[in-house]
């Protein structure tokens, strides 16, 4: 009998855990409507180092003349410059390394970069 109840308080401390890995630390992204471009943690500081590992971005794009595109190590996703709306990209395995978002129509002026560690 014990035995049996031990078994089903580790069946059920199991099922409270698998849901929980899939809650990925979530970055906000936004492009637009002016010159702008920012990448943001839910607390609103901006993402400039980030720990290596599996990441949700929500990304607003407000402008039909401004992109957002991400890219590094493994990674390249872009909204297109039409659109206008959110995407929501999830998992994106963010490893050791150097990632860009930045505007494809002005990747000069549009343009930052964060460390993943």
């Amino acid at each position: 009998m014990r035995f049996r109840l031990l078994l089903a308080a580790a069946l059920m401390a199991a099922l409270l855990v698998v849901p929980s890995a899939q809650a990925y630390v979530h970055f906000y992204g936004t492009v637009g409507p002016t010159a702008t471009i920012t990448l943001k943690r839910g607390d609103g500081t901006n993402v400039t180092r980030a720990v290596h590992g599996l990441r949700t971005f929500v990304i607003r794009d407000r402008s039909t003349v401004h992109n957002f595109h991400l890219f590094g190590p493994g990674v390249d996703r872009a909204t297109s410059l039409a659109f206008v709306g959110t995407r929501t990209w999830t998992p994106v395995r963010l490893r050791i390394g150097t990632y860009v978002f930045r505007c494809d129509a002005h990747p000069r002026t549009m343009r930052k970069t964060f460390v993943v560690y």
